[in-house]
C-alpha cells in the first residue's frame, strides 16, 4: 500500500475517546443528508413502534350480531331482536335487516347479557351472553317457533 493509498489515522483524546481524522469534515450537503437520513430512521422506527402498538391493542368493547331463522331456517326480515343488560336492566330493542341480519355493538365486556327475537306471534329461546365470554366478537343466529297451541 502507498503512501496515497492510506486511510486516514484515528486519534484519541486524554480522555480516550474517539475523534475524526484530522482531514475528515462534513460540509453542507454531507450535514443535510446526514441530518436527512437520521430523520428518516427514526421516522420508520417510529412507524414500526406505532404498527405494533395498534397489532397488539386489545378491544374494549364487544359485538354481538347474527341472524334470525325461521323454523324452516328461512331469514327474517323486521324481527325485533330485544338485548337486555342484566347488571343495569336497560331493554334495548333492534330489528332485523332485509337479510334477517342484526348487530349490537359497544358492549361492555363486565357486563352479562340476554339477547331473544321476537316477530309476530313467535320468539326464539333467550341466549345469554357472559363476562366471561372472552370473544369480542360474537355471533348468535336466533331461530323463531312457533307457540304451542
Amino acid at each position: 500500500m502507498g503512501p496515497g493509498n492510506r486511510l486516514p489515522s484515528t486519534r484519541e483524546d486524554s480522555a480516550g475517546s474517539f475523534q475524526a481524522p484530522a482531514n475528515f469534515r462534513l460540509h453542507g450537503t454531507g450535514v443535510k443528508l446526514l441530518a436527512l437520513a437520521l430523520v428518516l430512521t427514526g421516522g420508520l422506527l417510529l412507524h414500526s413502534a406505532a404498527r405494533g402498538a395498534v397489532k397488539d391493542k386489545q378491544p374494549t368493547t364487544r359485538i354481538v350480531s347474527g341472524t334470525v331463522y325461521d323454523e324452516a331456517q328461512n331469514t327474517i326480515f323486521g324481527a325485533a331482536v330485544e338485548l337486555k343488560d342484566l347488571q343495569t336492566g336497560k331493554d334495548l330493542e333492534i330489528y332485523s335487516q332485509q337479510n334477517g341480519e342484526y348487530q349490537y355493538a359497544d358492549l361492555r365486556f363486565d357486563h352479562d347479557y340476554t339477547i331473544r327475537a321476537m316477530y309476530k306471534e313467535s320468539s326464539s329461546e333467550v341466549r345469554k351472553i357472559s363476562m366471561f365470554e372472552t370473544r369480542w366478537h360474537l355471533v348468535m343466529n336466533l331461530t323463531l317457533h312457533k307457540p304451542a297451541k
